[in-house]
């Protein structure tokens, strides 16, 4: 697990010396933030992103912070697109609109560099020919 100090001054260069005081409860562990927001992305904001593992961060408020990624399916994993916080107590995901919206914009940036998209041909010697069409579907208006 990864740790990272918010909002410490440190100088450019020289001895460092730091002392902090600072308890809380972690009730959210590790997966489920990452079930969490992995759940979030999917479902609000594309199924093209994913949660990656998250790591704590000490700051203001303590949170795990999930990075979201974005793949595609000719391309594979294309890049990191953003991070949402998750609060360590109570597993709220904070800040929603300020990141779908970042997200969106990270990855709709990535998609524009990507190769056009080129769908796979099959040949016509490995398409069936002897198979009848699937009855028709008719569904009540009830």
């Amino acid at each position: 697990m990864q740790v990272l100090l918010e909002q410490f001054h440190l100088p450019a260069q020289g001895a460092v010396k730091l002392d902090m005081q600072r308890e809380f409860v972690i009730q959210i562990t590790v997966e489920e933030a990452q079930r969490k927001v992995s759940r979030w992305l999917r479902n609000e904001v594309s199924m093209l992103i994913s949660a990656d593992p998250p790591t704590l961060v000490i700051g203001e408020q303590v949170v795990w912070r999930v990075p979201a990624y974005f793949s595609a399916p000719s391309a594979g994993r294309v890049g990191v697109v953003g991070a949402v916080d998750v609060d360590v107590e109570t597993g709220q995901l904070l800040n929603l609109t300020k990141c779908k919206a970042e997200i969106e914009r990270c990855a709709t940036k990535l998609a524009s560099h990507l190769p056009p998209f080129t769908p796979f041909k099959v040949s016509a010697k490995y398409v069936p020919t002897n198979v009848p069409p699937a009855p028709k579907l008719v569904l009540p208006t009830e």
